[in-house]
């Protein structure tokens, strides 16, 4: 049967409706699972589950291991205190160098000028010095010269 034929009648026979709740139905049926199918987000595999998981727990990973270092760099490192000012005290350079305490919250893994002082005949004299830190090493990394970068792996001066 053709549906222009049955559209052009006034009147239809069993077979005729039949046809058309047929051909309506499948209409019906195809609107509504385009409609689900723009509803409905892809299932994820579990495969990708998995991998975001990893990924998840390889981040949490990282940052309990910068903690941990974070805490081992000053742990336990004798505090200095000079003109009523505190300082930790850098080993490993070519001479003994003082930092302050409140300037270790300027560190990060990116080099920054911070100022180190050394004691000169009891006076405390400045230098400007790029110093950064790992994330995976509990040591300090301090470059003397701000044009020509070198680091050197110091420490504080433990108890």
């Amino acid at each position: 049967m053709d549906y222009d034929d049955i559209k052009s009648k006034a009147t239809y026979s069993a077979e005729e409706k039949q046809a058309i709740m047929d051909m309506l139905n499948k209409e019906r049926k195809a609107k509504e699972e385009q409609k689900s199918l723009k509803n409905n987000k892809p299932s994820i595999k579990e495969e990708d589950k998995q991998k975001i998981i990893d990924s998840i727990n390889r981040q949490r990973r990282d940052e309990q291991l910068f903690e941990q270092m974070d805490k081992k760099r000053i742990a336990n490192k004798k505090i200095y205190t000079i003109h009523n000012k505190k300082f930790y005290k850098i080993k490993n350079l070519e001479r003994d160098y003082f930092f302050k305490v409140d300037d270790y919250e300027k560190l990060s893994s990116r080099p920054r000028i911070i100022t180190i002082y050394h004691d000169f005949l009891g006076e405390l004299k400045k230098k400007d010095v790029l110093i950064q830190i790992r994330r995976y090493s509990d040591k300090i990394f301090v470059s003397d010269d701000l044009i020509k970068v070198y680091y050197k792996t110091c420490y504080f001066e433990g108890k």
